[in-house]
C-alpha cells in the first residue's frame, strides 16, 4: 500500500507539473495582444512585414527535437528535467524585463529578446510533452492505450487553454488601461513562478559515477530515433501532417482589418479571443467525450472540409455584406469566430492524439517533439506563404480589396491533404512502436534485470490505474 500511495502521490506532482507548464504557456497570452499592437504601432510595420518577423520569432518551436534530444540525453547539474525548468524559468523572467525596459524602441533588440522568450517557452513545453507522453502509458491493448492519449491530449491542451482563457479577456482591458511595457512587467511573473514549483520536483539525480548502463546515451539514442522516423509508415504521417499545417494563414490581415477598416480596440480583440478560449476547452471536451473513438482519418476528413466550407463565410464580413444582411460586425465576428475556432480545433486534436501515440518507449521526449516541430514547421510555412500571398494580393494596412479572394484561397488550401489520407495506417504504427520498444530492449542484461522489468511492469500498471482515476 505505501509503495502505491507513493505512486499516487508521485502522479499527482507530476500532472500537477504538466498542468502548470501547459497553463504558463496558455497565460503567456496576456502578452500576445501587447506584442501584436507593437509591432504594428511601434515598429510600424504591415501585414506582410508582422507576419514575417512573427515567424522569425517562432523559428525555437521548428527545432523542438533539439531541445527534446538534449532533456532526454543531457542532464544539467543531474537533471534531465528539474534544472532545465528552473534555467528557462528565470531567463524567460529576465528577457520579459528587458524586452519591457528596452525592447518596445528598438526593435532588433525586441525582436532577439522575443526568440529567446520563445526558446524558454518552447524548451518548458517539451519538458511537458515528454511527461504527458511518458504517463499516456505504452498499453497492449489499443483500445486503453488510445484512451489515455486522447486523455491525457486533451487534458495538456485543456489546461494551456484555461491559461489562455484566464489572460485572453484582461489582455484587452489591460492594453487600454494601461502601458504595454507594464503588461510585459506582469507577464514575466508567470515564468518565474514555474521556476519557484520546479524546484519541488522530485527527479532520479544522474551522477558521474553510475555505471555507463545506467546512463542515456546521445548517439544510441539517436540510433534509435533515426531508425525508428526512418520506416514509410512513421514519416509518411509525419509528412502529411506538416503539410497540412502548411496551409496559408490570413491571420495577421484580419487583425490588420478588424482595427484598421472596423476599428476594433483592444478591449473588443480581448473579448474575441476569450470567446476562441472557451471554444478550444469547449472542443477539447467534445473531441474526449465523444470521438476518441472514432478513426482518425474519419474525423480528419470529415473536419477538414467543414472547416474550409466555414472559414469561406468570413468573406461576408470583409465585403460587407453582413451589412447589407442586417448582421452588425461584432455579432457576425463573434459567430464566425466561434464557429472556426471550435470546427478548427476539432481538426486539429485528432492530430495530436496521433502524434502522441506514435511515441515509443525511451525516445519520447525527442519522438514527441519531432511531431510538434513538425508541427510547427507547417506553421511557420503557413505563415510564410499567408505573407507572401499577403503581398502578392495587395493587402496592406489601408488596402483590403482583395482580402476575400485570399481569404477562398487559404480556406480551399486545407483540403490538399485529404486525398492522401490512405497512407496512415494505425495498426501499422503500433506494431512498429512495439517493435521498437522489444528491440531497445539490450539482450544481453534481459536475464539481470528480470526482476527489475516485473518490478516496472507492476508501477506501470498501477501508475495507468491512478492515471485513468486522476483524469476521470
Amino acid at each position: 500500500m505505501k509503495k502505491e500511495e507513493a505512486v499516487q502521490q508521485s502522479l499527482r506532482f507530476t500532472y500537477f507539473l504538466i498542468g502548470t507548464i501547459a497553463f504558463s504557456q496558455g497565460i503567456m497570452g496576456l502578452s500576445d495582444l501587447a506584442i501584436s499592437y507593437m509591432q504594428k504601432d511601434d515598429y510600424k510595420q504591415d501585414p506582410a512585414q508582422t507576419q514575417f518577423f512573427s515567424t522569425i520569432i517562432s523559428l525555437p518551436w521548428i527545432v523542438k527535437p533539439f531541445w527534446g534530444i538534449m532533456t532526454d540525453t543531457v542532464p544539467l547539474f543531474g537533471y534531465r528535467r528539474k534544472s532545465y525548468l528552473i534555467f528557462f524559468g528565470l531567463l524567460g523572467f529576465l528577457c520579459w524585463n528587458l524586452l519591457s525596459d528596452y525592447g518596445v524602441e528598438n526593435r532588433e533588440f525586441g525582436l532577439i529578446l522575443l526568440t529567446v522568450i520563445n526558446i524558454c517557452v518552447a524548451f518548458c513545453n517539451v519538458i511537458g510533452e515528454a511527461l504527458l507522453v511518458e504517463y499516456s502509458g505504452h498499453s497492449d491493448d489499443d483500445t486503453h492505450q488510445n484512451d489515455k492519449a486522447s486523455q491525457n491530449v486533451t487534458f495538456f491542451f485543456g489546461m494551456r487553454s484555461t491559461g489562455t482563457l484566464v489572460t485572453a479577456y484582461s489582455s484587452g482591458k489591460l492594453l487600454q488601461l494601461f502601458d504595454k511595457r507594464y503588461i510585459f512587467k506582469i507577464t514575466s511573473i508567470f515564468p518565474l513562478i514555474l521556476a519557484c514549483i520546479a524546484v519541488f520536483v522530485k527527479e532520479k539525480k544522474y551522477s558521474k559515477d553510475e555505471p555507463e548502463k545506467e546512463k542515456i546515451k546521445t548517439v544510441e539514442s539517436l540510433k534509435l530515433f533515426t531508425k525508428f522516423v526512418s520506416q514509410p509508415v512513421i514519416y509518411r504521417p509525419i509528412l502529411l501532417i506538416m503539410v497540412f499545417m502548411s496551409s496559408p494563414s490570413i491571420s495577421t490581415a484580419m487583425f490588420y482589418f478588424y482595427t484598421n477598416v472596423l476599428q476594433f480596440g483592444p478591449d473588443f480583440i480581448g473579448e474575441l479571443r476569450l470567446s476562441y478560449s472557451i471554444c478550444s476547452i469547449l472542443s477539447a471536451y467534445l473531441f474526449n467525450r465523444f470521438l476518441r473513438h472514432v478513426k482518425f482519418t474519419k474525423v480528419f476528413g470529415y473536419s477538414t472540409f467543414v472547416y474550409c466550407l466555414v472559414s469561406c463565410q468570413t468573406t461576408l464580413l470583409v465585403t460587407r455584406k453582413n451589412v447589407k444582411l442586417g448582421i452588425p460586425d461584432r455579432l457576425f465576428c463573434f459567430g464566425d469566430g466561434v464557429l472556426n475556432q471550435v470546427i478548427g480545433e476539432l481538426n486539429t486534436m485528432p492530430v495530436l492524439v496521433l502524434a502522441c501515440k506514435m511515441c515509443p518507449k525511451n525516445i519520447e521526449g525527442t519522438m514527441y517533439a519531432l511531431l510538434m516541430s513538425a508541427i510547427n514547421f507547417g506553421g511557420m510555412v503557413s505563415q510564410e506563404l499567408g505573407a507572401l500571398l499577403t503581398y502578392y494580393a495587395g493587402v496592406t494596412d489601408d488596402n483590403f480589396d482583395n482580402l476575400a479572394k485570399l481569404i477562398v484561397i487559404c480556406s480551399f488550401c486545407t483540403m490538399l491533404p485529404l486525398p492522401f489520407l490512405g497512407i496512415i495506417n494505425e495498426e501499422q504504427m503500433a506494431k512498429a512502436r512495439e517493435k521498437h520498444q522489444y528491440e531497445s530492449i539490450p539482450k544481453q542484461d534481459e536475464e539481470i534485470n528480470v526482476e527489475q522489468e516485473v518490478e516496472e511492469i507492476t508501477d506501470t500498471k498501477c501508475a495507468n490505474l491512478q492515471n485513468e482515476q486522476l483524469l476521470i
